[in-house]
């Protein structure tokens, strides 16, 4: 017992200075974790009091990975501390390379917090300061770049640490990249199309558009590298690959200047005299109305003779972008409109047919007997004009007598004498009336 504590006492004496580098080690990652911990706390709070909402956000992303940078500094001096008595000192060769990759890992993952921070918060930040939000779709895009540069620098560097030739790599890469293009060439071209659509930018997150080649329409919610979010107004989703928007046509109807109006007015035959002075009032009241666009041209003219009307045209635009306030302004002008024909004594016209017999047509067995019975009843036959005399009453036709009842047959059954059971039937024919 005595030998086994000296033992325990020799070693902890000879290996004080290994405790001693273990426990400063994990000092220092307790006492860097308050440190950033606590100060990064009050300079957000300091940051959100002075109107600073981004800068505070941006404290409070880097703080978690620089307090994983303290522990894998920490942890790995503490590990070389302890390799040395125990002779694993080959176990950690390549400690250092170790730590490198790691510091890059966790620099790669502050970057990609800083620029998920910037990209949701300084929009809110410049319209606060400035009163307008920067472009959403030119914001989304840069912070796309800003990752794919932050991944791929962070990755040659990893591969320049693990003693990677970055020049065989680029070489591999082009005669793999051949490969890899006529093999992910619908990939390839979506990754254009979202390149394009970001230039370009022929839509916008928010606004609605159509696709009238693939009969699709709806807002757009999300631009993708692949894929474009459309919402249909049936709230049914369309996923839209990038390629199209290179060789179809997309509308943007939200950036119409102003909202068409094109219909026609249907007034009767019959108030052929009043048309003039219709047209006329119709024509200054689309002039005098506030709410028309008249800078685009507005147009209220008779246009045609319609099958059963006069047909006014009237072409204007809305002084609006909006499809349901320029529904709401067509609305009220076609009412003003029909004021004005009632005004004048007039009509809207509907669709009527009328019939008329100029001749007479050979008919058929059963209509021939029909004209017959109606030329005994005291219906007149039209005149030779073609128009038809007003029919007189129909005479009613005197009932008809029933018929004399006819002589009936009657069967009688008698028991045969002397024995049981139903007898065979015996005719007997009997008169009947007389």
């Amino acid at each position: 017992m005595h030998n086994d504590t000296t033992t325990i006492i020799s070693f902890w004496k000879a290996h004080w200075g290994t405790v001693i580098g273990v426990g400063l080690a994990l000092l220092l990652g307790l006492a860097g974790t308050a440190c950033l911990r606590a100060p990064g706390r009050l300079v957000a709070r300091w940051s959100g009091r002075h109107g600073r909402p981004v800068r505070a956000q941006v404290f409070l992303a880097l703080t978690a990975p620089l307090v994983a940078a303290i522990w894998g500094v920490s942890l790995h001096f503490a590990a070389l501390a302890l390799a040395a008595p125990f002779g694993a000192g080959g176990v950690f060769t390549g400690s250092p390379v170790t730590l490198q990759v790691y510091m890059l890992l966790v620099i790669a993952w502050a970057g990609l917090r800083v620029t998920k921070v910037i990209e949701h918060g300084y929009p809110d930040h410049v319209r606060l300061r400035h009163g307008h939000a920067p472009d959403p779709m030119l914001v989304d895009a840069l912070a796309k770049i800003a990752r794919i540069l932050i991944v791929t620098i962070i990755g040659l560097m990893t591969l320049r640490v693990l003693n990677f030739s970055i020049a065989s790599l680029l070489a591999f890469g082009g005669v793999a990249g051949v490969a890899v293009g006529f093999a992910a060439q619908g990939v390839t071209a979506n990754l254009f199309g979202a390149l394009v659509v970001y230039l370009d930018q022929p839509f916008k997150v928010g606004e609605w558009i159509v696709l009238p080649a693939q009969n699709v329409f709806g807002t757009v919610e999300h631009i993708g590298w692949r894929t474009t979010t459309l919402r249909g107004f049936d709230t049914r989703p369309y996923y839209v690959p990038n390629q199209i928007f290179n060789t179809s046509v997309v509308q943007t109807p939200p950036r119409m200047q102003a909202r068409r109006i094109s219909e026609t007015l249907s007034i009767r035959y019959a108030d052929f005299p009043k048309l003039a002075a219709i047209v006329e009032d119709c024509r200054q009241h689309v002039a005098a109305h506030p709410e028309i666009d008249h800078s685009q041209g507005d147009m209220v003219y008779f246009s045609k003779y319609g099958t059963h009307a006069l047909e006014i045209m009237i072409y204007c635009f809305a002084r609006t972008q909006v499809w349901k306030e320029s529904l709401a302004i067509q609305e009220r002008l076609l009412i003003d409109l029909g004021e004005i024909v009632r005004r004048h004594g007039a009509q809207l016209a509907v669709p009527i047919s009328q019939v008329e017999i100029t001749s007479r047509a050979p008919m058929e067995p059963g209509l021939a007997a029909a004209a017959q019975w109606g030329r005994c009843a005291g219906v007149r036959e039209p005149a030779a004009s073609g128009r038809a005399p007003p029919a007189p009453a129909l005479r009613r036709r005197p009932p008809t007598p029933p018929p004399a009842p006819a002589r009936a047959r009657l069967w009688c059954h008698a028991p045969r004498p002397g024995g049981s059971g139903s007898p065979p039937p015996r005719r007997r024919r009997a008169a009947s009336g007389t």
